[in-house]
């Protein structure tokens, strides 16, 4: 390699992670990224933010490829939060 080239970077496929979708992200594309993460608030909490390669190649990152698959997830994931609420109190 180069003195002053840039690295090769990884030519990563991205599939949207809505239930039943796995559309291929274009480059063209307007995706959304969500992560859910307990440290912070010490509760679930959901993010969602607009496209970003690096937030997009952390591990745990879901991609998204629109508004549908979006809510499809952040339902799934509402459930998943308050059947564990139910879970933990019986």
């Amino acid at each position: 390699m180069k003195a002053g080239k840039p690295a090769p970077t990884a030519n990563l496929m991205y599939r949207c992670a809505g239930p039943n979708c796995g559309t291929l992200k274009g480059i063209t594309d307007h995706w959304w990224l969500m992560w859910a993460s307990f440290a912070e608030f010490n509760r679930p909490v959901l993010y969602l933010c607009p496209w970003d390669d690096e937030i997009a190649a952390r591990e745990g990152t879901l991609h998204v490829c629109g508004e549908l698959c979006a809510q499809r997830l952040q339902s799934q994931f509402m459930g998943n939060v308050r059947e564990n609420q139910r879970s933990a109190s019986v």
